[in-house]
């Protein structure tokens, strides 16, 4: 049985179609755990819960399935899609290349305006990520950061596969603040790829990136772990 504060939490704004909505609160349930890998999530009871029909349902669950959040099992139907600890290696290690290739290509073609808005994106993360409900939004506003940096770039696939790959590791990416002392570090990378696209060095700006990424990439790891143990001890 799927939790009741799934459909209680949800409003179906006037904006925006079921689909969408039913998208949105599925898609955060996910990551923010409240629905656990291998959760079945029967259509019929969805559409009840939700107050709608089966057909807007069936299309957020193909979206999620898309974004690799959500697959069709045989003889099961729609499930909450876990993750190996090789995936989310894999996907870590793919995420640093191509953002990498991102932030070089970025920094040689970055003109004043494209500076002003990164430099933005770097002061909204940082003041942001220190309140009270910095850990919730410390996912977005990372991602704010550096797609202020790959916009420079003009390389709309790419952007759109590092966002796919976003998507796919939020659930680990977004529990790194609550380590201590990771804020500060966080800040002081960021600031150091921020030098370096103020200095218009897309070498260093994209070595910078690589590492950064690669850095996280451990934290998540252990991240994934700690989610795995608690659901064993469950």
């Amino acid at each position: 049985m799927l939790p009741a504060r799934l459909f209680h939490e949800t409003e179906f704004a006037g904006h925006g179609t079921a689909s969408e909505t039913i998208c949105l609160a599925l898609r955060s349930a996910i990551l923010e755990d409240m629905l656990a890998p291998g959760q079945p999530l029967p259509q019929s009871e969805l559409a009840a819960g939700f107050g709608v029909s089966i057909i807007p349902v069936r299309e957020a669950l193909k979206h999620l399935e898309a974004e690799g959040l959500v697959a069709f099992l045989p003889n099961k139907g729609a499930t909450v899609m876990g993750m190996e600890e090789s995936d989310v290696l894999e996907y870590s290690q793919i995420r640093a290349l191509l953002e990498e290739q991102a932030a070089g290509y970025a920094v040689q073609n970055m003109n004043r305006v494209h500076l002003a808005r990164i430099e933005d994106a770097y002061e909204a993360f940082v003041e942001g990520v220190s309140g009270p409900n910095g850990p919730v939004k410390s996912g977005a506003l990372n991602r704010a950061f550096h797609n202020a940096i790959y916009a420079a770039a003009d390389k709309p696939r790419l952007l759109e596969m590092i966002d796919d790959l976003h998507v796919r590791l939020d659930r680990y990416i977004r529990g790194h603040l609550r380590i201590e002392g990771r804020k500060t570090t966080t800040d002081c990378e960021h600031l150091a790829i921020l030098n370096a696209c103020r200095a218009k060095d897309a070498p260093l700006a994209a070595k910078l990136t690589r590492l950064h990424i690669l850095d996280a990439a451990e934290i998540s790891l252990e991240i994934f772990r700690q989610k795995q143990k608690q659901r064993v001890g469950k």
